[in-house]
């Protein structure tokens, strides 16, 4: 029998993250496809609990910038 995969609340499939807690939520890169370290956090100002991150590839030198919400 096949072992069965736990669902959230909607219905759907976990994403993957959450069946492993150590893997990285970081971005791929476009240019290598490796993935990205953070290079920059800084709180977005007026915006209570938003931090602007820059990832960057430590390979090509590719950044990126996400706005994400402080866990």
């Amino acid at each position: 029998m096949p072992a069965q995969r736990e669902h959230d609340s909607s219905g759907g499939r976990r994403p993957p993250s959450a069946d492993n807690p150590l893997r990285s939520n970081n971005p791929k890169c476009r240019t290598c496809q490796r993935r990205m370290t953070v290079k920059q956090v800084t709180p977005v100002l007026f915006a209570s609990g938003i931090d602007d991150v820059i990832f960057g590839c430590e390979d090509c030198g590719t950044e990126v910038k996400r706005t994400v919400k402080r866990t």
